[in-house]
């Protein structure tokens, strides 16, 4: 059975062009993937996660590092349930935005756009 992966640009972002880049991908490394779009808010990506049984949460936001810091611990706090159960989460942003996301510890795969596209198929095929 193919392994889903859900994923989005978080809050205010309306960058999406490397959610899609990483959508392509995991398609190509045979994830089953749902794309929710720009700014997309935490509960709508932690509902379709939930209902659609995501294995693998991806969230992506470009924008100023400080509201940054904001959002992802507020979107780590509301998706612990889904953490705690094993959905395993991925974000991506640029270096100062992943910055924050490292500091966070919540997210076991940070990009900031800098990895190759090998490095991100290894990942998505484990």
């Amino acid at each position: 059975m193919k392994k889903t992966v859900v994923a989005a640009a978080l809050g205010e972002c309306v960058h999406v062009a490397g959610v899609m880049n990483f959508l392509r991908l995991a398609e190509t490394a045979g994830w089953n993937t749902i794309f929710l779009g720009p700014a997309v808010s935490i509960s709508d990506v932690l509902t379709a996660a939930k209902n659609n049984k995501a294995d693998l949460v991806g969230v992506s936001y470009r924008l100023t590092p400080e509201t940054a810091e904001r959002l992802l611990g507020d979107f780590a706090e509301a998706a612990d349930d889904l953490y705690s159960t094993g959905t395993r989460f991925a974000f991506a942003g640029t270096p100062p935005v992943a910055q924050k996301a490292h500091q966070l510890g919540f997210f076991e795969r940070i990009f900031d756009g800098s990895e190759k596209t090998e490095e991100v198929l290894a990942y998505l095929k484990g």
